[in-house]
């Protein structure tokens, strides 16, 4: 009985230690109300400050006068509930790797047989103590951790290039309603003139000074200023909408803006340009997550290979039966491998490898791609850049000797209303075009996984 306690007590004892415990999480709507609450600026703060990253860098946030694109980037990777949902995978690949690193238990065994219906005196109960464990768990447990810690790796990763592609693009929406804020007054100075303008020609056309030609051409180009202006305020509301639900603001909810101190800009030479594609399989987070997936299943192909020795058992044991004699012995079992050699997982981990490194060859080939692709864009809005600020200059010049004509009754009205609607709309295309150019700049940075790449100095924003 003695014994049999002993035994009982040591087996409880063993299944208690380190058990966890239960708690309830309901999924109640006060608890998801207050998960979609973003934390208040002070917190923000604190947590841009210390952010760390392997690509995005902490930013000191000031929020005077409203957020800067690095700024609102940086925040729209803190507060966002999608993020928040997939940096969870890094628990659950930390548990795996705890996981994996668990042996299998040893098993204990204890047998009580007590005799009955024998009036032989010197029978006793028969008793029985034995311990057992399978050795083959050592052999996979090596390349199984391993594979467990890469596949952990390859998720932190692939969860930082998550992150890098959410504040790059919460980065480009915050240029592009600084753009669109400097090319609105733009646009309506635009529709005005040409507004006068055809209130001018009717005018004329009634007092016979204009014809109906003249008249068609003026409606025209007032409906298509018209059209430009409400495209132009459409997309501000839409944009300043998808930037506010990155943040976690309600809907209609206007994100106050600012000007970055420093802006993207595109490579100054082909040579530097060409320099980009050196060690980018290294700098995207995305391509070395898929690397650390590769070499996380070279492991598992590893352990099924281990696998497939024969399964070994080891057991000690103690007993004594009814006579009563007493035994010690141990026993070894060993699997016959006759029918299951682990084939089958051999075959699915090789498959899986070879599908893993085509597609780590597929996406490399696809970033050289992104890279090559944005640089061409890049030189031809170049070029166009280059040939509006040569324009500009003289538009400048004619619509100021317009203006001074008209001013001193030498000239025409309308001569001088046009030239300044060219100039405006030339402006016009110059702020789309440095739009543009920034856009790319920062498709340039996702597509190289480098930030803040070639950015001028302080202070030397694109004007509107």
């Amino acid at each position: 009985m003695k014994t049999r306690r002993g035994v009982v007590l040591i087996v409880s004892l063993a299944g208690l230690a380190g058990c966890s415990t239960y708690r309830s999480r309901p999924l109640s709507p006060a608890a998801v109300e207050r998960a979609l609450t973003p934390p208040d600026l002070a917190a923000l703060k604190v947590t841009a400050a210390q952010f760390k990253h392997p690509v995005i860098a902490p930013v000191t946030i000031d929020g005077a006068g409203g957020f800067t694109p690095d700024e609102i980037a940086i925040m729209a990777v803190i507060v966002s509930p999608e993020l928040r949902a997939l940096r969870d995978q890094r628990g659950v690949a930390e548990a795996q790797v705890v996981q994996a690193g668990i042996l299998p238990n040893p098993q204990l065994a204890y047998g009580y047989d007590r005799p009955y219906g024998n009036a032989d005196p010197t029978l006793v109960p028969a008793k029985s103590l034995g311990l057992s464990w399978d050795l083959s768990a050592l052999l996979t447990h090596h390349a199984l951790v391993e594979s467990a810690r890469r596949q952990a790796k390859s998720v932190d990763l692939s969860i930082a290039w998550q992150e890098w592609q959410a504040a790059q693009a919460a980065r480009l929406r915050a240029f592009r309603l600084l753009s669109l804020n400097g090319r609105l007054p733009l646009a309506r100075a635009v529709e005005a003139g040409l507004a006068d303008t055809l209130s001018r020609t009717r005018q004329g056309v009634a007092e016979g000074l204009r014809t109906l030609p003249d008249l068609s051409l003026a409606t025209k180009a007032w409906t298509d200023a018209e059209d430009a202006r409400l495209e132009l305020e459409q997309e501000l509301t839409q944009t300043n909408a998808e930037l506010a639900l990155e943040l976690g603001l309600a809907p209609g909810e206007k994100v106050p803006l600012k000007p970055a101190a420093a802006f993207p800009d595109f490579p100054a030479s082909a040579a530097e340009a060409a320099s980009l594609l050196g060690g980018l399989e290294d700098r995207r987070l995305d391509l070395v997550a898929l690397r650390e997936g590769y070499e996380s299943q070279e492991a598992t192909l590893r352990a099924a290979v281990w696998a497939q020795f024969p399964k070994i058992g080891l057991n000690v044991n103690q007993a004594r039966d009814t006579t009563p004699v007493k035994t010690r012995g141990y026993a070894v079992t060993v699997d016959l491998p006759i029918f299951d050699r682990n084939q089958g997982q051999i075959a699915l981990a090789r498959a899986t490898r070879q599908q893993l490194f085509d597609e780590y060859v597929a996406r490399v080939a696809d970033a050289r791609s992104q890279v090559g692709l944005v640089l061409a864009q890049l030189a031809m809005v170049r070029r166009q850049l280059q040939a509006v600020e040569q324009s500009l200059p003289e538009l400048e010049r004619m619509n100021q000797a317009y203006e001074s004509a008209r001013l001193s009754h030498n000239g025409d009205f309308m001569a001088a209303r046009d030239a300044a609607g060219a100039l405006a709309a030339r402006r016009l295309e110059h702020s789309q075009l440095q739009q543009q150019a920034i856009e790319l700049a920062v498709a340039l940075e996702i597509a190289t996984g480098r930030p803040l790449l070639n950015r001028p100095a302080a202070g030397s924003a694109p004007s509107s």
